[in-house]
């Protein structure tokens, strides 16, 4: 802890302009207030206060955040993080109770401190201030007495560089599924008009609470709209706007700002105090310019680094329509854009209530699914679905996944390696998974898979010149049609010996073109849902995650199993089978943003593969037993057919995939310790090839699911719409 002054007093005046507690008071009363407190730096990691510790003081944030957190049992909970602005310890001075939290510096934080007798002094000079913090802490006490001292809500401002980009119509439909997906009260601030039941004067002088009710309309799909356009076309607006959002955020968990499409001190006051910035801009190229302009103005006027901002693309011209790429907007704005909203035919007209709830609650529509995305992000309610490697046991994802479209479990993300990796592609590109299934029967005959691999030797290069080399020496000496012949043999024989050498001996093209054929030339871009698929890179020991291109190429990466497929070489790098280093990718969507994660584990336990050994043992010695009674020319055969069986297997593709498995198995393990739920639909007696009997794995997938089908709903945070 450092205590020192700032060169200018005038700058602590500044820090309390923008504390909603002093938002109201006179220039005369915050120098009062400025004179009689220090300026303290407290280090990352460091805490202001512990819980039990007398209350000593009243402070507030002027740069960091800080976390106010309980301790029980050893673990710490976090209650609530305070931003710029926030004030706290007030509770504590008001009842004469210690403190019921520890407060400590996620970052380096600065600080104003009023010790207790200028806290006094201060209240007993400046009447005003009792009222607002006799209201504050009412509210606090039955939150606390509701089981939840500390409540943090969440203001998210919505503003473009122009008009005509959706903007008012992203406002309504994100408070309209925030009500629909939480349940909790949701409150649009719409300041883009004129009309205002709220002025600066009332605002001021008025409690809220005594006005709120008049002032605030009921939307008839949930949420709260409260015109407050004056407040950003009054002189004195700006100085109004922190108390409103300091009430607003007591009242409701959601507060949406649709900001108007100026940048003004009112607007930037706004920003200032706003949790996520939406920036919301249509595919025109002025559009584009105007918005990357607005950019650098807001990076400038808010110092650029706490602020959270997220670029909303709308896409409001047809597919007939002249409009930029998202991939040229996102370069041109040297921003990426975290969430495309689809073009929807009756967008360009207002929707009805009646139309927009229509709408939002289609499961099929791309657009109500990317505003449900954006709000569950925003909710912190993100489902992550993980599909892990393990060839044909891989198929007990379909299982899972005819599960969840039955139940109608949200996911918001799916990642994949590996199988994991084709079913998720093929699920995030608009398949069903009743589609999957019916792809996965076609390969009940044995041939069928095999098919794309035993006709898809790679012949390396040199092998054929060799053989062409060698047939043109024995064709000069004993004939053409012999040393076509020869030539022919020696190609092969290098081929077979040289394949492996040179990757691997299945070349994979075959199964490129059934992929092709599978995706039906899609993309990333064209998913329904944000897919991620995952390869491994040996050569640099690390990972390497598709989300952008084609989705064919990202899946035969993935699939690309060690010493039998050749490896790919995509993005510059030699790319293998995904299982190598993230069998089930559940990292991956934790930095994707997934803030719940359900993993799906097909690798048997090493005690269900040593039940399944004794298993098979019984029944071997129980066979062994009934032979024993039968003639010698049944057991000769029966003895000849052990031994053709046992000088020949293992395979040495076996030997390569139960090697890669048995370490799969371990790296999956550790990686499912942070996935909030593990499925393991597992059939310990199965083969790695068994792709041609594929009802056990799918039967087992569902079988899991079904099993936990509780708790998956609770992780998704399914809650009846119509009884919250």
């Amino acid at each position: 802890m450092t205590t020192f002054d700032p060169h200018r007093p005038q700058d602590k005046v500044i820090i309390l302009k923008r504390v909603p507690v002093f938002a109201s008071c006179t220039d005369e009363q915050l120098h009062f207030i400025a004179d009689r407190t220090r300026l303290v730096e407290y280090k990352k990691g460091e805490v202001i206060y512990r819980e039990g510790e007398a209350a000593e003081a009243f402070y507030i944030i002027s740069s960091g955040r800080l976390r106010v957190f309980t301790q029980a049992d050893g673990a710490d909970k976090t209650l609530v993080v305070l931003h710029n602005g926030d004030s706290f310890g007030e509770i504590s001075l008001l009842t004469g109770e210690t403190h019921s939290a520890h407060v400590q510096a996620i970052n380096d934080t600065l600080v104003l401190q009023l010790e207790k007798k200028d806290f006094d002094a201060v209240i007993n000079r400046i009447p005003s201030l009792v009222l607002y913090l006799s209201r504050l802490l009412s509210k606090r006490l039955r939150a606390r007495d509701r089981g939840r001292e500390f409540t943090e809500a969440t203001i998210a401002a919505i503003y473009s560089a122009e008009r005509g980009v959706g903007r008012t119509a992203f406002a309504t439909a994100l408070a309209a599924t925030l009500v629909r997906e939480t349940g909790r009260d949701v409150v649009v601030v719409d300041c883009s008009g004129t009309a205002s039941s709220l002025t600066p004067d009332v605002l001021l002088t008025v409690p809220l609470d005594e006005v709120f009710e008049t002032a605030a309309a009921t939307h008839p799909l949930g949420f709260r709209v409260l015109s407050a356009g004056e407040l950003f076309t009054s002189p004195s607006g700006e100085q109004a706007i922190a108390p409103l959002l300091s009430v607003l955020t007591n009242r409701f968990q959601y507060v949406l700002i649709d900001l108007p499409v100026r940048l003004d001190p009112a607007v930037l006051k706004a920003l200032t105090q706003s949790d996520l910035i939406y920036l919301v801009l249509g595919p025109q190229r002025e559009h584009v310019i105007r918005t990357n302009a607005l950019i650098k103005q807001i990076r400038a006027a808010l110092g650029g680094a706490e602020q959270r901002m997220k670029i909303v693309l709308t896409m409001l011209a047809g597919p007939g329509e002249w409009r930029m790429s998202p991939a040229d907007i996102a370069q041109q704005l040297e921003e990426p854009i975290a969430f495309t909203l689809p073009y929807v035919s009756a967008a360009k007209q207002q929707l009805t209530p009646e139309e927009l709830a229509q709408l939002l609650g289609s499961r099929s529509s791309p657009y109500a699914l990317t505003i449900r995305r954006i709000a569950r992000e925003l909710a912190e309610s993100l489902v992550g679905l993980a599909l892990g490697s393990g060839a044909a046991l891989g198929l007990a994802h379909i299982g899972v996944l005819k599960v969840i479209e039955r139940e109608q479990i949200p996911v918001d993300l799916v990642a994949g390696s590996s199988i994991g990796a084709l079913i998720a592609g093929l699920w995030a590109s608009g398949r069903s998974a009743e589609d999957i299934e019916r792809m996965a029967l076609e390969f009940k005959s044995p041939w069928n898979i095999r098919k794309l691999f035993i006709l898809d030797l790679g012949i390396p290069f040199f092998s054929v010149v060799l053989g062409a080399l060698a047939g043109m020496g024995v064709g000069w000496l004993a004939g053409f049609w012999t040393g076509l012949l020869f030539g022919f043999m020696v190609s092969v024989a290098v081929g077979v010996v040289l394949g492996p050498l040179s990757g691997g001996p299945i070349q994979g093209a075959r199964l490129m073109a059934k992929l092709t054929q599978d995706f039906s030339g899609k993309t990333f871009e064209d998913t329904w849902l944000p897919l991620k698929v995952v390869a491994a890179n040996p050569m640099a020991r690390e990972e390497v995650v598709f989300e952008s291109g084609p989705l064919a190429e990202a899946v035969r990466a993935s699939v690309s199993i060690p010493g039998i497929f050749k490896p790919v070489r995509l993005k510059g790098k030699i790319c293998l089978d995904g299982g190598v280093v993230n069998p089930i990718p559940v990292s991956v969507l934790k930095q994707a943003g997934a803030h719940h994660v359900i993993a799906v584990n097909v690798f048997p336990t090493t005690q269900e593969l040593a039940a399944h050994r004794q298993t098979v043992q019984r029944r071997r010695l129980e066979r062994d037993a009934q032979l024993a009674s039968r003639p010698l020319p049944v057991r000769l055969l029966h003895r000849i057919r052990q031994e053709l069986v046992r000088s020949v297997s293992p395979l040495v593709f076996d030997v390569i995939m139960r090697s890669m498995q048995s370490m799969e198995h371990q790296i999956a393990e550790v990686a499912c310790r942070e996935a909030d739920l593990t499925l393991r639909p597992t059939v310990p007696g199965s083969h790695w090839l068994e792709f041609f009997n594929p009802e056990p794995f799918i039967r087992r997938g569902e079988e899991e699911a079904l099993r936990y089908l509780a708790e998956l709903k609770r992780i998704a945070g399914m809650r009846d719409v119509d009884n919250p």
